[in-house]
C-alpha cells in the first residue's frame, strides 16, 4: 500500500465527496492529477456524462485522470496506459527487483510514453507503489 501525505490524503477526500467513488492511490503532477479508483467504480467517478471528472477538473484547476485498481499487475498497467493498445505485459525479476517490460503497437508507442514521459513516470510510479515494481520499461 503506498504511501500517503496528508495532502494526497485530503485530495482522496475530496474525490470521494465530489464522486461518491472511492480512491486508493493520488498522483499530482504539473499538468494533471490522477486518482486510483476501487475496482467497479470508475463509471461511478466519471459521473453522468463526464459530469464527475469536469467537476474534479475545476477544483483541482487541471485534468484529471483515472485507472482501475486491478486484479493484477498485468491488467493494472492496461488501464495506465489505455487507449494505448499493449501486446505483451512481461514481468522480470533479477535479484529480487521486479521489472516490466510492456510492448505495444508501434504506433502506439508515443502515447504510451506520454508528452515529455509523462506516462510512463505514472506508470513507473504507481507499479512501485501498488505492485513493487522497480521499472516499467517500454518496447
Amino acid at each position: 500500500m503506498p504511501t500517503l501525505s496528508n495532502e494526497d490524503l485530503q485530495a482522496i477526500s475530496l474525490f470521494g465527496q465530489m464522486t461518491g467513488a472511492h480512491a486508493t492511490d493520488f498522483l499530482q503532477s504539473e499538468d494533471t492529477v490522477f486518482f486510483v479508483v476501487d475496482k467497479g467504480e470508475i463509471g461511478r467517478a466519471i459521473g453522468k456524462q463526464g459530469a464527475n471528472i469536469e467537476r474534479l477538473r475545476k477544483a483541482f484547476g487541471k485534468p484529471v485522470e483515472l485507472a482501475e485498481t486491478a486484479d493484477s499487475l498485468d491488467a493494472f498497467l492496461r488501464g495506465i496506459f489505455l487507449p494505448a493498445q499493449i501486446k505483451d505485459i512481461k514481468l522480470m525479476e533479477k535479484n529480487g527487483k521486479k521489472t516490466v517490460n510492456v510492448t505495444v503497437e508501434g504506433k502506439d508507442k508515443g502515447l504510451a510514453i506520454g508528452r515529455g514521459g509523462a506516462r510512463i513516470k505514472k506508470a513507473r510510479l504507481l507499479a512501485k507503489r501498488q505492485y513493487d515494481v522497480e521499472d516499467v520499461k517500454i518496447s
